[in-house]
């Protein structure tokens, strides 16, 4: 993949990421929410890296908050890699010159056994988060009921302020390492197929990699799929959802299969969120009119047949040099695990999130009892560190102005970033962005109102979605979707190797060119040549 530097700056120092974090939080995030999630993002590298053995540094800089989107350190976690592993990471190529990561050379024929140790280390400690999930899951969530079950004393809101970190570096592991070594993959493979791989080539890559069934975004999609035919085989329950009053839904919804199908459906994915990275975002146990809006439409355009598969891999393996092809094959296989990995390991650590929204909320109830804070939404523009100064007194009501005025101008800031088109990469401090026009995520074609969100709304005919960058909770829109297209994104992200499951045509990381698409109220997408067209 080819890179441009897109503003000033120095490109002297590390890398920084933007995409890591993307399947989390595909927007701009509050202060509070970003503050978290650096923090717990930098405790999990180091637990991971302490993990495999690799001598990880302390107090090293992980991520770093740019306009409300976290970027983390691709520099470190690579030379680290590279050093204890022998995974080597291709040089960027950016304006049409070569930038290496790093000055790293591989060393001789000892040596290259330590990194084989390594490198094995690696692939088991990836095998053994995988086995470990359902229990890392049950651990979350069995968290997640103790926070939601509490009456919020004082102590109680200072215990759980005292938790919210650790079990979220303990719930944030797999992510983490499923994400990195997705990337470090792909980044791989890409390099296998030649610096800037034709459109046909990542066609032929999304075709490859397949259907990815065993995500929980495509889980999310089946369910939905289903609820609608439950409620239209009920006169009573399709009476109630076509009403549109989900305020107490539980105990107003009809007895009967689809109330049992949505009772399970709110029990699995209920703490769930369309940006859930960004905890200032509703959960759907929370807005539960979102959930239903999409059972509706998808139960009004039931989807058609058909889906992506893998069979593609032995055409696409041929593009590859001859002794570079089981290195290809390796790692296809690889990415299409790593996958499904990611994808659970995100409906894990949305348990934490949940939580600790939860949690906020109390801190700010507490702080409005004397008027430290005003609005109970304010709460989530202050950073994690000054709602605990606030919490154990160090920030006190004496300072009640100095509080208020902050929230004023996080807020405003807030809405700012809100409007910003983030870079995809920062090196030093120049931002980076990929040369593209569109990725082929997902085959074929589609010509339909395009829009930037179907959350809370019932459409006719399923709306194409946009996204700056698709999150894995979009998934549940995609369930009544004529498809998708983003202005980044990669075909290994949660959402597009749903779109390839389901048959839902999607382009990701067409650039510049999404914005000029902003104004089209119809549009034609072509999954398969990864276009996207006015109308």
């Amino acid at each position: 993949m080819e890179y441009s530097f897109t503003g000033p700056g120095t490109e002297n120092g590390q890398l920084w990421s933007r995409s890591f974090l993307e399947p989390l939080a595909p927007g701009a995030l509050t202060q509070f929410s970003a503050s978290l999630l650096a923090e717990i993002a930098a405790r999990t590298w180091y637990l991971y890296y302490d993990r495999l053995g690799f001598s990880p540094t302390p107090k090293m800089r992980l991520v770093r908050i740019i306009e409300g989107r976290p970027y983390t350190n691709l520099t470190v976690s690579a030379r680290l890699d590279a050093e204890n592993a022998g995974i080597e990471t291709p040089a960027w190529v950016v304006d049409g010159r070569e930038y290496p990561l790093f000055a790293w050379q591989k060393p001789g024929f000892l040596a290259n056994m330590k990194l084989g140790r390594g490198a094995k280390k690696i692939e088991e400690t990836l095998a053994a988060l995988h086995s470990e999930l359902p229990e890392i899951t049950a651990r979350a969530r069995e968290w997640h009921d103790k926070v939601l079950k509490l009456r919020w004393s004082q102590a109680e809101v200072l215990q759980i302020m005292e938790e919210i970190e650790r079990y979220g570096a303990a719930a944030f592991l797999p992510y983490f390492a499923a994400r990195h070594n997705l990337e470090s993959a792909w980044r791989r493979l890409l390099h296998l197929l030649g610096r800037q791989p034709p459109q046909e080539t990542m066609a032929r890559l999304a075709a490859a990699i397949g259907r990815s069934e065993g995500t929980v975004e495509n889980d999310i999609v089946q369910r939905i799929r289903q609820l609608g035919p439950l409620a239209a085989a009920q006169p009573e329950a399709a009476a109630w959802l076509g009403a549109g009053d989900f305020a107490g839904w539980a105990d107003t919804v009809p007895p009967g299969q689809f109330a049992d199908a949505a009772q399970t459906f709110f029990s699995l994915y209920g703490h769930r969120a369309l940006a859930e990275g960004d905890i200032c975002t509703p959960r759907w146990n929370e807005r539960p009119e979102i959930v239903f809006a999409a059972i509706r439409t998808a139960a009004a355009h039931p989807p058609a047949a058909g889906a992506a598969d893998g069979s593609a891999g032995d055409a696409l393996l041929k593009r590859v040099e001859a002794k570079a092809q089981k290195e290809a094959a390796r790692l296809l296989e690889q990415i299409r695990t790593l996958i499904t990995l990611q994808s659970h390991a995100i409906h894990a650590f949305a348990y934490i999130l949940a939580a600790t929204r939860r949690w906020a909320l109390a801190a700010g109830r507490e702080g409005m009892a004397d008027h430290r804070i005003t609005e109970i939404d304010n709460v989530f523009f202050y950073e994690v560190e000054e709602m605990k100064q606030m919490m154990t007194g160090e920030w006190n009501v004496s300072d009640r102005s100095a509080i208020h005025e902050t929230a004023v101008e996080r807020r405003q800031q807030y809405a700012r970033w809100q409007q910003v088109v983030p870079a995809q990469f920062v090196w030093g401090d120049r931002p980076l962005q990929a040369r593209c026009s569109g990725l082929p995520a997902a085959p074929g074609q589609a010509r339909a109102p395009a829009q930037s969100s179907a959350a809370g709304q019932q459409t006719d005919p399923p709306p194409i979605l946009r996204f700056v960058q698709p999150g894995s909770g979009s998934a549940l829109l995609l369930a009544s979707a004529a498809g998708f297209f983003s202005a980044q994104g990669s075909l290994y992200d949660p959402l597009a190797a749903c779109a390839r499951t389901i048959a839902v045509p999607s382009v990701v990381d067409l650039g510049d060119s999404f914005f000029a698409l902003l104004s089209s109220p119809y549009v034609t997408l072509d999954g398969t040549q990864g276009t996207v067209t006015a109308q």
